[in-house]
């Protein structure tokens, strides 16, 4: 079982600026959490990130919630150039709530010079019929209320100068 959710925003920059901003820019000023879901306050192990089978490890605050540390192993499973981005979590090294996998997509169509579409998805897998109900609302209302948050981010990110992390 799973559930979906996605937002959607207009950056104006370029095209490869819009392209590279949420995997390769820091992701920390955007996944600042919401509600139960804790921050990302850093990464390590993140050597390979950016490149396909490339992987990271993103920590996460303390939180009544969430016991702060190393989340999972972060891996990207497709990169198309200035078009689309492909990502996620299957191995989980904190209690997952009984999600077995979140996975990120993320495309973006030049609309007009400086002028891109960004379209971000994420879905997150649940193995486990009893809980779905709770994960069904969990997406709909905590991931994405962080999703929302974190597409303005990434958009006054791309909107920027700031110096990306990864290459």
């Amino acid at each position: 079982m799973k559930t979906s959710v996605s937002v959607e925003a207009i950056f104006y920059c370029s095209l490869e600026r819009a392209f590279k901003t949420p995997i390769l820019g820091d992701a920390t000023q955007y996944l600042v959490g919401y509600g139960p879901v804790p921050a990302v306050v850093g990464f390590k192990e993140d050597e390979t990130w950016g490149r396909v089978g490339g992987t990271r490890i993103p920590l996460s605050q303390n939180t009544l919630f969430a016991q702060g540390g190393p989340i999972g192993l972060d891996r990207i499973y497709s990169r198309e150039e200035n078009r689309y981005w492909e990502w996620g979590v299957a191995e989980f090294y904190q209690p997952s709530m009984g999600f077995s996998e979140f996975r990120g997509q993320l495309w973006v169509e030049q609309k007009a010079e400086n002028e891109i579409h960004v379209r971000w998805v994420y879905t997150l897998h649940s193995g486990i019929a009893i809980l779905y109900p709770f994960h069904w609302f969990f997406t709909q209302v905590f991931w994405k209320g962080q999703m929302k948050v974190g597409i303005q981010r990434m958009k006054a990110f791309a909107e920027s100068d700031q110096a990306f992390l990864y290459t």
